[in-house]
């Protein structure tokens, strides 16, 4: 069995941490069809000498996983803020608005 197509969705995911560091995610999509189509192709198990492939596409998945989980982290502490920010406007409104009364 040929090694390249597992050579090849390594590349892939390698890519699409790329992409995902380089905030381009218009990039995703195309990327996501290759890998589908290559596994498409994939019967069974995995040959032993496919290992280094398997852990370099695994490496870069999990690479994904934390930078997106990362991003998800900062955004949702963003939102917090915005929140927070949002109440104490909300707080200062009323407030204002009960003295002009």
């Amino acid at each position: 069995m040929s090694l390249a197509p597992y050579e090849r969705l390594a590349e892939i995911a390698e890519a699409e941490l790329a992409a995902c560091e380089a905030e381009r995610p218009e990039d995703l999509a195309d990327l996501y069809a290759k890998a589908e189509e290559i596994r498409a192709t994939l019967s069974g198990r995995a040959p032993a000498e496919a290992e280094s492939a398997l852990r370099r596409n695994a490496a870069a998945q999990q690479g994904i996983g934390e930078l997106l989980g990362g991003r998800l982290a900062e955004r949702s502490g963003d939102l917090e803020r915005l929140h927070r920010i949002r109440e104490a406007a909300r707080a200062y409104a009323t407030a204002a608005d009960a003295r002009t009364r």
